[in-house]
Formats: structure tokens, C-alpha cells, sequence
């Protein structure tokens, strides 16, 4: 998928959540929910950087990369 908000985010899913857990984060400010965000925010990113994206580039080959190069991971657009 390369159209509808996969044209601004590779991983718009995790970026939702990572506003999610920001968005709480400001409602309802203490340290614990602060450093379970930050632990949940970590781990996504890890997931995405260590699991989805060797897989994707596996995949799906130069297609991929070619898409790697024009989207950001996780919000807006690099320049062609």
C-alpha cells in the first residue's frame, strides 16, 4: 500500500499510537504512565526497525527501498 495516508507514513498504525500514548500521557500526567509511554513508544520502534522493515524489504525487494526513499517512517514526505 503507497496511497491514502501510507503516502505521509510508512507506519501510520504506530505513529497513532505513539500519539495515543502522548495524548494520555498529557491527560493524565504522573511518572509511571510516563514511563510506560516511553517504554511502549521504544518498543514499537524497535519492532519496526528490527522485524517489519527487513521483512518488508525482503518482501517486496526494490520496490520497497524505492518507497523507503520517498516516504518517512513516520510522518511526512522526503523529497524526490
Amino acid at each position: 500500500m503507497t496511497e491514502g495516508v501510507y503516502q505521509i507514513s510508512r507506519n501510520p498504525a504506530f505513529l497513532g499510537f505513539d500519539l495515543m500514548y502522548l495524548g494520555i500521557g498529557v491527560m493524565f500526567f504522573n511518572w509511571v504512565l510516563f514511563a510506560a509511554s516511553v517504554l511502549a513508544a521504544v518498543t514499537l520502534h524497535l519492532q519496526i526497525v528490527h522485524v517489519e522493515e527487513p521483512f518488508l524489504e525482503e518482501a517486496f525487494g526494490e520496490a520497497y527501498a524505492e518507497y523507503r526513499k520517498r516516504v518517512c517512517r513516520y510522518l511526512g514526505r522526503r523529497r524526490r
